[in-house]
């Protein structure tokens, strides 16, 4: 799905609306009734039509929901005047009754001061409780349902490329079972991995719901990411900096090319194999001593002394030895900290 152009000016929204009577308007197909972020303070009552919302996530625009004839939206923006937390677009003509600021404060006027207090108190109550939701669910029920995922990955998983198809309902039940959360909070769950890029859903041919896995590396990496966060401890590679990732990738690639295999996954490389790698591409002509002391600090290499002999007599040589397993999970984790940082606080 398309970006939606969060930021567009703001006569662009809404744009095909028409006004069919005091407070009630009317919406032409693929219209705009408010966008992901603006500081409008409308209230939307459905009449007719339908409403799609969507939540921005990147360059791409997430689907939350579709919304009917009685439905509300907008109601929090209204109420206290934050920024619109998704984005209504109008996929069938649609007729809604609109609150306005004046409306409500004519409407509140008319009743008690102390009910108008409480309305608000209940408001700011419910956001709060959403943004506490949000938390409670990366913190209890991710990680706990990106095990069960990963593990029917194994034994129930289609793998079509990178991607890893799942059953919906097998999925489900097994996180019911394992995890002890029920469907709503379980739904959540799915909603924050989709945000996050890392799964969607799609129906089958024969109308069957199913998840889709888009990369079980970062999967795991999260899993792992989040469980570190539980513990109180950081996963390795948290903390170093871009030398010392980019030494990661020279020490993969010149491994990959001439690095001798010890066993499964353990590779021995010279460090002057990967200082060539490095000069191919322009870097520093010698591997920054720093970086690798943060390797063997964080156990992610070792560093070995090994002797060589020449025509010229014996020399001493630089060698690392390494599992690429844990070298490409550093790597993974590069790319997607800042996405796993998201509404993370432990």
């Amino acid at each position: 799905m398309k970006s939606l152009g969060r930021g567009k000016p703001k006569d662009k929204i809404g744009s095909g609306r028409s006004v069919v009577r005091r407070n009630e308007r009317h919406f032409k197909r693929g219209s705009l009734m408010f966008i992901e972020g603006e500081l409008s303070t409308e209230m939307f009552i459905i009449r007719s039509g339908k409403v799609r919302v969507l939540k921005q996530e990147g360059e791409n625009a997430v689907e939350l929901a579709i919304l009917g004839p009685g439905s509300v939206l907008g109601e929090l923006s209204l109420l206290d005047h934050q920024p619109r937390g998704a984005t209504a677009q109008v996929i069938e003509e649609c007729t809604a009754t609109v609150v306005d600021e004046a409306l409500l404060e004519s409407t509140l006027a008319a009743v008690p001061p102390w009910l108008a207090n409480i309305i608000k108190v209940v408001v700011k109550r419910l956001r709060d409780t959403m943004s506490r939701t949000d938390r409670d669910i990366v913190e209890k029920s991710v990680g706990g349902a990106l095990r069960i995922l990963l593990l029917l990955a194994k034994t129930d998983g289609v793998r079509e490329g990178d991607e890893t198809r799942l059953p919906l309902k097998r999925a489900k039940e097994a996180i019911h079972a394992t995890v002890g959360i029920g469907d709503v909070e379980t739904e959540n769950v799915f909603l924050h991995l989709i945000l996050k890029d890392m799964l969607y859903i799609r129906k089958s041919d024969a109308g069957s719901e199913y998840l889709v896995l888009k990369d079980l590396a970062v999967l795991q990496a999260y899993m792992n990411y989040l469980r570190a966060k539980q513990r109180g401890v950081k996963v390795v590679g948290e903390d170093f900096d871009d030398v010392t990732m980019d030494v990661v990738h020279y020490i993969l690639v010149s491994g990959q090319k001439n690095g001798r295999r010890i066993k499964d996954k353990v590779v021995r490389i010279g460090v002057q194999q990967v200082e060539l790698e490095m000069n191919r591409d322009g870097k520093a002509l010698a591997v920054p001593p720093e970086a690798i002391d943060a390797l063997a600090e964080a156990k992610a290499i070792v560093k070995e002394n090994a002797k060589v002999q020449s025509s010229h007599g014996s020399h001493a040589r630089d060698v690392l030895v390494y599992n690429e397993d844990t070298l490409r999970k550093v790597e993974t984790l590069r790319q997607w900290l800042p996405t796993f940082k998201e509404d993370v606080r432990f």
